[in-house]
């Protein structure tokens, strides 16, 4: 399995859009992971959507990223996993012991769904369908 991380030095990157390059973790072995790292082909937003999809990711573990951005990679087939914080070391840890729904991963102000771990946008101003919430 390959998953990315938009990445700023060792950390996940709070924004997709602000991300200097991104990880790329090849766990598809087994064995220990594969780790490189790949800097943006181009800075718009459908670039590095393409490239995520032409890198063959299956995952993408991120910050916080537009609702459009996530519906693009989704139609690409790549699971997108929002609003995630920390190292990147500590985050794939996390993700491979199936640990990644623990609060200290969240952004702040991103509190999860109950029963809903992929659609945790009830509580992070968004909706469940993805449009934005009204103050």
């Amino acid at each position: 399995m390959k998953i990315a991380m938009p990445v700023c030095g060792n950390r996940v990157s709070t924004v997709f859009d602000a991300a200097d390059e991104l990880l790329i973790i090849d766990n598809t072995t087994g064995a220990s992971p594969e780790l490189s790292r790949i800097h943006w082909s181009d800075d718009t937003l459908i670039a590095r959507t393409t490239q995520i999809r032409e890198l063959g990711v299956q995952v993408l573990i991120c910050g916080a990223l537009s609702d459009t951005v996530e519906r693009m990679l989704n139609a690409a087939g790549v699971q997108v996993i929002p609003f995630i914080r920390g190292t990147a070391d500590e985050v794939f840890e996390a993700f491979r012991n199936g640990r990644l729904q623990e609060k200290r991963f969240y952004l702040p102000g991103c509190i999860p769904c109950e029963g809903q771990e992929q659609q945790r946008r009830n509580l992070c101003g968004f909706r469940k369908e993805g449009t934005k919430n009204k103050p």
